[in-house]
């Protein structure tokens, strides 16, 4: 803001523009909150289809009438319940969240899915949510219900965090207790159930992307998962992630599950009914990228003579499983139907059926400047950078111009020692699960050199007529920028020229940094009607040396 004496007008235009240019900084596209709300519904509903075939797999296990599968369905059971209360605690931050940003649209093109949940009223908030899970669980949710995860005095994003990696780990103790249990791990098969259920477990641990993780960044420190995906996302983003993380706990619960149905026949695998179960990884995929998807039986036998076919078209089988691949084309929702033809009891063929679908999202980046569009010449620039449904780690940044340094999380810097041109282009790509390197979009910003400070004398301008007595009174010269929205920059006097021109002639003296002491001297014999000048100031700031335009005004 200026220094000096500022109409209440011109105060008010200079908050306003500082408050829309604080807005512009934080602006989050419409396209990129669409997108997050689109993610929201399609991981709502591929949730609501694993529901379904877990409690298919359920069903199929109930109906065998033998001590395996009574164990099977109980721990089964366990398994459920465990995810259950997982997606109560994330719904439970969704409740929170939603009335703390004034809950949905009520337009109806919010609604950009059919029977979905609609665009948050707030989407492209960035703050609410950062404060939220900054700050310490309260005894009562404005709901007036209690968090059954998170104790009073825990900071919310923390009890997040372990929600999602004990959620984890509870339902991979559940195959621990079905390797112990003495109708399952336990039973005499040459150790052949014991076998297959110790393969399942460990192979989960290593594939499930139930998980939360704290990294570091380049210089080594730590970067907390909360202040990574929750803190620094757009609100639209956060329940996006949410609800990616109840997709990935019911998707290992399936695979336990299917896990614990293998398990009640795993020597001879004679199930009378047959429930096929497609696993994928995620249902949401981008251009480019490869949709996988695990397409088995949901009691199989690894040897079994057993024939998959998708939309008609026979798949790969590798220990009894479909291994069933298709590269994302244009964006869209994609329905697809899988057969499996395999001898049930009595060497008679059986057809089983199943349909799932995913969805196909076009590359987008967010790239946001911290401050404003433009890059500062000297300055420590930064800005932000998320790719939807991307992990940060997997995001490649660069910049045309300027020297681009990552921070971690998210945030870089980019650095001018020089001017380098007029403008830079920050350009974004991500690396696929499958190796490729896929562009994701890129923005425009300019250079611009930082402006030119104005001198001061203390607080004394010099627009117009100066007391003596005010001048007398001040310590030290100042460099102040006028207007600059960014916070911490700084000019230091290196020195100046003093000139006072009274009735007995002008006086001179050069003064070496910004002491305003030397020129007391000629201040006392000075009175009112007489001039004073500024010249030859120099000072220095994030670009340099510079010299600031002389100042001069009349005594009063």
């Amino acid at each position: 803001m200026a220094g000096g004496k500022t109409t209440p007008r011109q105060k008010m235009i200079n908050m306003m523009y500082l408050v829309l240019t604080a807005l512009l900084a934080l602006n989050v596209s419409k396209e990129i909150i669409k997108s997050f709300n689109l993610i929201e519904n399609s991981l709502n509903t591929s949730t609501s289809n694993i529901k379904a075939k877990n409690d298919m797999t359920l069903k199929a296990i109930g109906k065998e009438e033998n001590e395996s599968a009574k164990a099977a369905m109980v721990l089964a059971n366990d398994a459920k319940k465990i995810t259950d209360q997982f997606e109560k605690n994330l719904d439970a931050v969704k409740v929170d969240l939603e009335i703390l940003s004034g809950g949905r649209s009520k337009d109806p093109q919010g609604m950009l899915v059919k029977g979905g949940v609609a665009e948050l009223s707030q989407g492209d908030n960035m703050e609410l949510h950062s404060n939220y899970f900054l700050l310490e669980n309260k005894p009562q949710r404005p709901d007036k219900s209690a968090w059954a995860f998170a104790p009073a005095g825990k900071m919310r994003g923390d009890a997040v965090f372990e929600s999602i990696n004990k959620t984890r780990d509870d339902l991979l103790a559940v195959l621990d207790k079905a390797i112990k249990n003495p109708n399952l791990g336990g039973k005499d098969d040459k150790g052949e159930t014991k076998r297959l259920l110790e393969d399942a477990k460990n192979g989960l641990k290593q594939k499930t992307a139930l998980m939360a993780e704290n990294t570091k960044n380049s210089e080594g420190r730590e970067q907390k998962w909360v202040s990574m995906y929750l803190e620094h996302s757009p609100l639209a983003g956060v329940f996006a992630l949410l609800s990616k993380y109840t997709n990935d706990a019911r998707s290992l619960e399936s695979e336990v599950t299917a896990t614990l149905a293998k398990a009640v026949n795993a020597s001879d695998f004679k199930f009378d009914k047959l429930a096929a179960v497609i696993s994928a990884p995620s249902s949401a995929i981008m251009q480019n990228q490869t949709y996988e998807a695990d397409i088995m039986l949901a009691a199989y036998n690894s040897k079994a003579q057993m024939n998959i076919s998708v939309g008609g078209s026979p798949v790969e089988i590798k220990d009894g499983i479909g291994k069933y691949k298709v590269t994302g084309g244009s964006p869209g929702e994609f329905n697809y139907k899988v057969n499996i033809a395999v001898p049930g009891p009595g060497g008679k063929l059986e057809n089983l059926v199943a349909e799932a679908k995913y969805s196909v999202f076009p590359p987008m980046a967010a790239i946001s400047a911290d401050e404003l569009n433009v890059f500062y010449v000297g300055l420590d620039n930064p800005i932000s950078v998320a790719v939807a449904g991307v992990d940060s780690r997997n995001v490649m940044v660069t910049s045309s111009a300027g020297n681009l340094q990552p921070i971690g999380g998210g945030k870089y810097k980019v650095l001018f020692p020089a001017r380098q041109g007029n403008e830079a282009i920050v350009s974004v790509s991500a690396k696929m699960g499958d190796g490729r390197v896929v562009p994701m979009g890129s923005k425009k910003f300019k250079i611009r050199n930082v402006p030119r400070p104005v001198f001061r004398a203390g607080a004394i301008s010099f627009d117009k007529p100066v007391a003596l007595s005010a001048l007398m009174a001040q310590s030290s010269a100042v460099a102040i920028l006028e207007n600059f929205v960014y916070d911490g920059v700084k000019y230091n006097i290196q020195g100046f020229t003093f000139t006072g021109i009274g009735r007995s002639g002008p006086k001179k003296t050069s003064v070496s940094g910004p002491s305003l002491q030397a020129i007391k001297g000629i201040l006392g014999g000075m009175r009112a009607g007489e001039f004073v000048m500024f010249s030859d100031i120099r000072a220095v700031g994030p670009s340099g040396p510079v010299f600031l335009e002389n100042v001069s005004g009349m005594l009063q």
